[in-house]
């Protein structure tokens, strides 16, 4: 029985033999098949003849299993020679400056490829040398690439470079230059891994080393190198970016540290970028310490086993049953685990506020959730830091997360006395000069030092408000024994993550009494404010009243998260 080179040589010979031969010249540089351009024509017979080969299997499959597998495998195996030959092919253009070609040749070529006939029956055209003095058709070879091939600049460009990185060349002067990673290109050429992942690898792999030393290291670089050839024959696309990542970052590691810190430091810090539509915007840059705080911080918020991350469910749901085989059976019934033994873990689920965007996947909303929640810890943060020292509060404020946020933010706002009492909805100014909505400054202005400098129909001001109207001390601890927490259900949000709202706007005359406030996080104030709940205080306590597409009834209700036992009140 033959083997498969043997067979693989016969069945070339076979395809040899159905083009016309045309005698050769002994300047030929490929003169082994006898015939002038033989294997280029045989290659050219040989797409029409694999097209009818692919169909024809395809045909074949039917409702076999074992052959729907083999066709895959072995229409993949084809994938990968052809992707070999492709960065071949770039290969050998770079050795014979392809981009010196001229016009009229290539205008033959062309024509000659268009017609399949042409290409059993005809040799290929001669070249034709640039004439003296006369630039070259392409600039580069790269640029042969892009305009015969339909590539665009940046794809041609990297299949030369791919080539060079995987495959031997010849140099200027004629001598073999090997490849840049030599067993990354022995991969490719055993057809172990996909062609185009495999370019893209090495041009990463090279790009680890800032120096871009990596390909002429004999130690560190060829022992990398040998572990991702390893990884590319074995793993999937992912499991070698997992490597490489690795290796990226062992690579960092072996740099100095010190060195690596002092120029960090010359970047660290929050930059303010300008307004933009999405809102303003500001760039944080820091360290990894800063970065492991700041990943922890987001990784607490929104985990489902945390009190930060806890679902917003009115009733937690049993797990599946422990099955028979597993359990002892001289157990008990009654003893068996039944709920929660099973479950591995919850899935991340959206904040009752966080609503979904037209288009957006889950994925897509919990990605934002994820921001939104660090966001507004870091504002916390700050307002925490730079809050004023209260009578009676703890100096080191470490026991104050029992109490409500104090307000401390101290804003100026230019706004027409319609607008600030609800009539009318222009923008007002503050004194850095940016626009802020009625409706931002009326919520602002339940918590914050908001001092509105109200103007009448001429712009002449009438009144110019004072910051006093906010709950004191023990008037927020007050509310925050009775609410424990935002009183928006399923918000998990704790006392100290809370502001103290006016249930009557202050602006319209509104008490500032225990009996009218209550806690609201910064994210359910903000909902509050655009309408999207109502609050009705009953019975000494305040109840939400949800809008009619997440509650038919309109019931008033507590947050069941800081009181389970409250059921909800009448009907509203």
């Amino acid at each position: 029985m033959s083997s498969t080179p043997a067979l693989a040589a016969e069945a070339l010979t076979t395809l040899n033999g159905l083009v016309q031969h045309t005698p050769g010249t002994p300047d030929d540089p490929v003169a082994t098949t006898g015939s002038r351009d033989g294997s280029l024509r045989a290659l050219a017979l040989l797409i029409p003849v694999l097209r009818l080969a692919i169909d024809e299997a395809a045909a074949e499959v039917g409702s076999s299993p074992v052959r729907a597998a083999a066709f895959v495998a072995l229409t993949e195996a084809i994938c990968r020679q052809v992707g070999y030959g492709q960065l071949l092919a770039a290969s050998r253009a770079v050795d014979a400056q392809v981009h010196t070609i001229t016009e009229e040749p290539l205008a033959q070529l062309n024509a000659w490829l268009g017609d399949p006939e042409a290409a059993a029956a005809s040799p290929l055209p001669a070249d034709v040398p640039t004439p003296a003095g006369s630039r070259p058709y392409f600039r580069e070879d790269a640029d042969f690439l892009e305009a015969q091939l339909n590539l665009t600049h940046f794809q041609a460009r990297h299949r030369v470079q791919s080539a060079e990185n995987l495959l031997p060349h010849t140099g200027f002067n004629g001598t073999l230059v090997p490849p840049k990673f030599p067993l990354l290109g022995q991969v490719l050429s055993d057809g172990a891994a996909d062609p185009r992942s495999l370019a893209t690898l090495a041009k990463k792999f090279e790009n680890l080393s800032p120096a871009g030393d990596l390909a002429d290291d004999a130690g560190t670089g060829r022992a990398l190198e040998a572990e991702l050839a390893e990884a590319a024959r074995t793993r999937n696309s992912q499991g070698t970016e997992k490597l490489l990542k690795d290796q990226a970052k062992r690579l960092e590691d072996t740099a100095a540290a010190t060195a690596r810190e002092l120029v960090e430091e010359l970047f660290v810090g929050a930059h303010y970028l300008g307004h933009t539509r999405k809102g303003y915007e500001y760039r944080v840059i820091t360290t990894a310490e800063g970065h492991e705080l700041l990943a922890t911080a987001a990784d607490i918020l929104n985990s489902p086993r945390t009190k930060a991350g806890t679902p917003a469910e009115q009733a937690s749901q049993a797990g599946p049953p422990i099955p028979d085989w597993a359990v002892d059976p001289g157990t008990p019934p009654d003893a068996r685990p039944a709920a929660g033994f099973t479950d591995l873990g919850q899935p991340g689920q959206l904040d009752p506020t966080v609503e979904m965007r037209p288009g957006e996947t889950i994925e897509q909303a919990l990605t934002r959730q994820r921001a939104r929640r660090l966001h507004q810890l870091i504002l916390d943060s700050v307002r925490i830091a730079t809050s004023p020292a209260e009578a009676g509060a703890p100096k080191d404020r470490a026991g104050d997360g029992q109490m409500p946020l104090a307000p401390n933010v101290t804003l100026n706002v230019t706004i027409d006395l319609q607008t600030f009492l609800g009539q009318l909805e222009a923008a007002g100014v503050t004194d850095r000069g940016e626009e802020i909505s009625a409706a931002t400054c009326r919520r602002i202005a339940c918590n914050a030092g908001i001092i509105p400098i109200i103007l009448n129909g001429d712009g002449v001001p009438l009144e110019l408000g004072r910051s006093r109207r906010y709950f004191n001390r023990a008037q927020r601890r007050a509310i925050a024994v009775r609410d424990k927490g935002c009183i928006n259900p399923g918000c998990t949000m704790s006392i100290g993550r809370c502001e103290a709202h006016h249930l009557d706007a202050w602006n319209c005359g509104g008490r500032t009494d225990v009996s009218r406030g209550c806690l609201l996080c910064p994210l359910c104030h903000q909902a509050y404010h655009a309408g999207k709940f109502r609050i009705e205080m009953i019975g000494g306590h305040p109840h939400v009243i949800l809008p009619r597409s997440r509650d038919p009834l309109q019931l008033p209700r507590r947050n069941w998260i800081f009181h389970p036992g409250a059921a909800p009140a009448r009907a509203a």
